[in-house]
């Protein structure tokens, strides 16, 4: 990177290294101080810029001098930083799981799950262990003589903009130029672009054309074989217009094992990104920069249900807009025939702690523009969304998130609820930057197909969550099979991953942990990575 006005700090590997997953573990007890793992810790991505004393990128990072261990993650507290704290103990990792196999208190934090339960993710810095949490945004930890200090938090969120709309569509198109302007100095080296059909990574891609810095790869993925669906049609689109290399990842894939990947990847905080296992496997190896446009929609637009939401919120009717998330959840999830979604299987006694943990949440954000969005952003997007650029593109050598630099963050969080209505001010600032696009139509406009799994592939997915199921050692993984087999009124996807969930969650020790980080690592090192999981290029 020399010669370059940023760099891109080296960082340990973690994902996928099993019981090699760096960590620290400290005992302190009658004075003596045990220590396993490594003294020293640098993991996610850390970008430096000279003159500006704010890193970017996601990671988190610990120090141990012989006396006293600190830590910290990045300002947003997007890397996810696991602290386990309890009694004489503390440990540290971007590994949930290797604080449990090296004797962190497995016991569950029962109000944690059922939040996840009712809405795919868990709220602020917990986790499904009671002693366990991650750092905060901005965290920092100092431990001493077993005495324990962690400072950061959400920062104040900006006073809402006195902008005028086309105003606000003319900043967002100069912050977002200079976010990327910035961020591409720290990688002058290749870099891939994961392209959906939607706003975020099309402005991306854009702005990185009128840079003059052309992707070296556009990447979609969809498990479809030759069978295009709406988000394909729509990226090679884009992509043919602007005279990139288009790749598409379409092979068939094994759900439940995905599943098991996505959630040791995701340390058992996520129900989502099974689905995106593939580029995981694609990203890892090529030696390239991803650049990811995570957060893009919830800061330029406002959740639709905002205009629902926000009154409520300053009604200061807080748990009401926790049992409309509840239910908006749900109704995803479950099948046509049930209403009650995960927490009605796996929770159904903590439906009230559950939302009052999401409505203490929400009332952490009350003097903000918008509640809601602030919310969806400090929660969602921070503690499962994120794992897309941390974990998913983690393999990357550097993962570039322009939508995540400091400016454009307190732009879009200082964004009226009512000046926009779904996504007609990142539509108008891409038709505003780059006119000549303009005509090219998001994945709306385009319809949508699925191939049906034959009956190879359906016997295949079954046979292979026997073998799955069989590596995890659960407790009874024919009762496992018969679970995820059975209709308990969710979709079947959500139903595999909830039941996996359960079983992997519940139990838990050190050894069973142990075991999960050589099925994790089993699992990656089998799997085809790289062009083997490419179906067609457009070139």
């Amino acid at each position: 990177m020399t010669g370059h006005d940023a760099s891109v700090t080296p960082a340990m590997p973690w994902l996928a290294e099993g019981p090699d997953t760096p960590f620290i573990f400290i005992r302190h007890k009658d004075g003596q101080v045990n220590v396993t793992g490594q003294t020293q810790g640098l993991v996610g991505h850390r970008l430096d810029i000279p003159g500006d004393e704010t890193p970017r990128g996601q990671f988190g990072e610990w120090s141990w001098d012989g006396q006293s261990l600190t830590a910290a993650v990045d300002p947003l507290g997007f890397f996810s930083l696991y602290v386990y704290a309890n009694g004489d103990q503390v440990g540290i990792s971007p590994s949930l799981t290797q604080l449990l196999a090296n004797g962190a208190d497995a016991e569950v934090n029962e109000t944690a799950l059922a939040v996840f339960h009712r809405i795919g993710f868990f709220v602020q810095n917990d986790t499904p262990f009671k002693h366990i949490r991650t750092l905060p945004p901005d965290g920092r930890l100092h431990w001493q003589n077993g005495i324990l200090s962690i400072g950061g938090g959400v920062p104040d969120s900006p006073k809402e903009s006195a902008l005028s709309r086309e105003q606000f569509v003319d900043g967002f198109i100069d912050v977002f130029r200079t976010s990327m302007q910035r961020l591409l100095q720290c990688w002058p080296a290749p870099i891939d672009l994961p392209l959906t059909g939607g706003r975020d990574s099309r402005h991306i891609l854009l702005e990185m054309l009128r840079l003059g810095r052309t992707p070296a790869t556009g990447v979609t993925f969809h498990h479809g074989g030759d069978v295009y669906n709406a988000e394909t049609q729509a990226a090679r689109a884009i992509s043919e217009r602007a005279g990139i290399q288009h790749a598409l990842l379409g092979h068939p894939r094994r759900r439940v094992r995905d599943s098991v990947r996505a959630m040791l990847m995701t340390q058992l905080c996520a129900d989502e990104h099974s689905q995106m296992m593939v580029l995981h496997d694609w990203v890892t190896g090529r030696g390239n920069a991803c650049i990811d446009g995570i957060a893009g929609d919830v800061l330029s637009s406002p959740n639709s249900r905002a205009g629902q939401m926000v009154p409520l919120a300053r009604a200061g009717k807080y748990a009401e807009i926790a049992q409309l998330l509840t239910n908006g959840h749900a109704a995803v999830i479950s099948r046509q025939t049930h209403s009650g979604g995960a927490g009605s299987v796996y929770s159904d006694t903590l439906h009230d702690a559950a939302i009052e943990r999401i409505a203490e949440t929400l009332r952490t954000h009350e003097d903000t523009p918008n509640p809601f969005q602030a919310f969806w952003f400090w929660n969602r997007t921070r503690r499962e969304i994120s794992y897309t650029s941390t974990a998913v593109m983690g393999n990357a050598p550097a993962v570039l998130c322009p939508y995540l630099e400091p400016e454009f963050v307190e732009l879009g969080l200082s964004l009226p609820f009512d000046m926009d209505n779904g996504t007609e001010i990142h539509d108008a600032a891409i038709q505003r930057a780059y006119p000549e696009f303009a005509d090219i139509p998001y994945i709306e406009s385009y319809s949508n197909s699925q191939p049906t799994p034959s009956m190879m592939q359906r016997a295949g997915n079954a046979l292979d969550a026997l073998s799955v199921t069989t590596l995890t050692k659960s407790e009874s993984c024919l009762r496992s099979i018969k679970n995820m087999l059975k209709n308990n009124g969710l979709s079947r996807p959500h139903a595999d991953i909830y039941q996996l969930h359960a079983d992997l969650v519940s139990g838990m020790n050190a050894g069973r942990a142990e075991r999960l980080l050589q099925v994790d690592k089993q699992l990656s090192t089998s799997a085809p990575k790289g062009e083997q999981v490419v179906t067609d290029v457009y070139a």
